[in-house]
């Protein structure tokens, strides 16, 4: 199959750059030749140019605040902003807000900069964040960074251009929850209009919307108004949905495209050895787990979790599943980049098929029938689940596992269809506190293993209140230790993740801890006539 040319890709994404309107409407495309045309500026990065990038999936809705994956949080970070950012390493600066910190132990104050113009050219005011935070907190939002905000008591305007968050009691996670990628800021006008965020978008980003075709390209261009001065440097950005793995790789090969995302364990090497493309990854953030409805027979009982997790053997799925670009996890959730206590708990569930077979005798439970579901969209994901099955039918498990295609196996998740699924997923910050989501009751996975100890959540919350970094190690230790001995989930291995582009892209950079993020996206441009 011959590659796609640029110029039907472009043809193809519906709706002319420039023209957001007649692309509702489904007219054709005409881009001129000179959004392509770059200009060398000596000294500075270079203007101009349309990067082409390869996304993994595409995103179900456009919705600022509710992600359905990494992929689509690049797209949100684009034509939206949020208070606070990531830098290139990882450390939390400002983005809409030229100054923040806390008042006292619980009032976080955030003074807004100057100027800042949504893309219908109104301005941004106090009273759009502190709507955006309403809509995040609202249940019905169904927002990602809500469950964050449960001890945000107030989020107040006190005047057009400060912003006070008043807290129920103190919690040291407010400055990584308003870096969240979803914890976007909306005018409060735009919404109240009755316009739908799921397919439009209007945000304060460095790019504008254009046009999406379902399945086929979603379309930006710059946001001439942009706060930053001179950025952004590019005229515009296609993302083009590839979520077959080899098709993406070979687009980038091609030089179909200028960036690919999930770039796959299968061609980390082949693509690091290519002189002329770079790699930008971590193994810090992704990782993947298996997660057991514990509400339901036979997962209720602790010593069935506990022998599939002692079944699963992670040395193997870690070779096999991701040719060794990673780590096993056998111990603590949280990386050393985030958790100093993190070494202390490695081999608590090392691979014991013998023990496992125990355990399961002494439940009952021997000759198991174990379903299983995972996702066939993500081979991140996809891979280390069959990788694991060798290691759980040496137990005397018979486990048959199911790939659905990614929106499907997460509804099949949340229905608990299965007794068992097969996840990948990133904590949503860089510290110890991002394991409530997995552990909390309330947690966003935690929800889909129907968990809940109250152990686990007296410490979590006082992990929230301490700032002493050393007191809120030990507290972040207890909780991890805990969860290796009730087993709600079962964590496999930490993968390398990361994106994959020419070397003329410059400016980007892949976030060392933090959070995963492509706020960086934001800064890059193309060297090259």
């Amino acid at each position: 199959m011959a590659p796609i040319s640029r110029r039907h890709l472009l043809a193809a994404g519906g709706g002319a750059l420039g023209s957001a309107a007649l692309a509702a409407c489904g007219s054709p495309v005409n881009v001129p030749s000179s959004m392509e045309e770059v200009t060398p500026r000596p000294g500075r990065p270079s203007r101009g140019g349309v990067l082409h990038f390869g996304l993994s999936t595409d995103p179900a809705n456009l919705d600022p605040h509710v992600t359905t994956g990494a992929a689509s949080d690049l797209l949100r970070q684009l034509t939206y902003n949020a208070l606070l950012q990531y830098d290139g390493d990882g450390e939390i600066i400002g983005d809409l807000a030229a100054e923040f910190g806390w008042a006292d132990d619980t009032t976080y104050e955030v003074r807004l900069r100057p100027g800042v113009r949504f893309h219908d050219g109104s301005r941004l005011t106090a009273k759009d964040v502190a709507f955006s935070f309403r809509r995040m907190r609202d249940e019905k939002t169904a927002a990602t960074t809500g469950p964050l905000l449960d001890l945000v008591e107030e989020v107040e305007a006190a005047d057009a251009a400060t912003v006070l968050f008043h807290l129920k009691q103190p919690d040291s996670t407010i400055p990584f929850v308003l870096a969240n990628p979803t914890a976007n800021i909306v005018s409060q006008r735009w919404i109240e209009s009755g316009a739908d965020p799921k397919t439009k978008v209007m945000g304060t980003g460095p790019f504008r919307f254009v046009a999406r075709v379902p399945g086929v390209s979603t379309t930006y261009e710059r946001f001439e108004d942009y706060f930053e001065p001179g950025l952004p440097y590019l005229n515009a950005i296609v993302f083009q949905p590839m979520s077959d793995d080899y098709a993406r790789v070979t687009a980038l090969r091609t030089a179909t495209v200028d960036m690919i995302d999930y770039v796959p364990a299968t061609h980390v090497d082949v693509i690091t050895e290519n002189p002329r493309l770079r790699f930008a990854s971590d193994r810090s953030f992704g990782f993947g787990f298996v997660g057991f409805v514990t509400s339901k027979p036979p997962f209720d009982d602790v010593r069935v979790r506990r022998a599939v997790a002692l079944a699963v053997d992670r040395r193997s799925v870690l070779e096999t599943a991701l040719l060794g670009h990673g780590e096993p996890i056998d111990g603590a959730l949280m990386p050393p980049a985030f958790a100093r206590y993190s070494g202390s708990l490695d081999g608590t569930l090392a691979h014991d098929p013998e023990q496992a077979r125990f355990l399961l005798r002494k439940a009952g439970q021997e000759g198991l029938t174990l379903p299983v579901v995972t996702t066939s969209t993500y081979s991140v994901i996809a891979r280390p689940a069959q990788a694991m099955l060798p290691g759980i039918r040496e137990a005397g498990v018979d486990v048959r596992l199911t790939q659905q295609e990614w929106l499907t196996f997460r509804a099949s998740v949340e229905a608990r269809s299965y007794p068992v699924h097969s996840w990948g997923t990133a904590p949503k910050f860089g510290d110890p506190a991002s394991l409530s989501d997995f552990l909390g009751s309330s947690g966003t996975f935690t929800r889909n293993t129907d968990f809940k100890d109250e152990r686990l959540d007296r410490l979590l919350a006082e992990g929230r209140r301490t700032r002493n970094r050393a007191l809120r190690d030990e507290i972040y230790r207890d909780v991890e230790q805990r969860a290796l001995e009730l087993v709600p989930m079962t964590w496999t291995v930490r993968r390398q993740q990361g994106e994959a582009h020419y070397d003329y892209v410059k400016g980007y950079r892949h976030p060392p801890k933090g959070s995963w993020t492509g706020v960086t996206l934001r800064r890059i441009w193309m060297d090259k006539t």
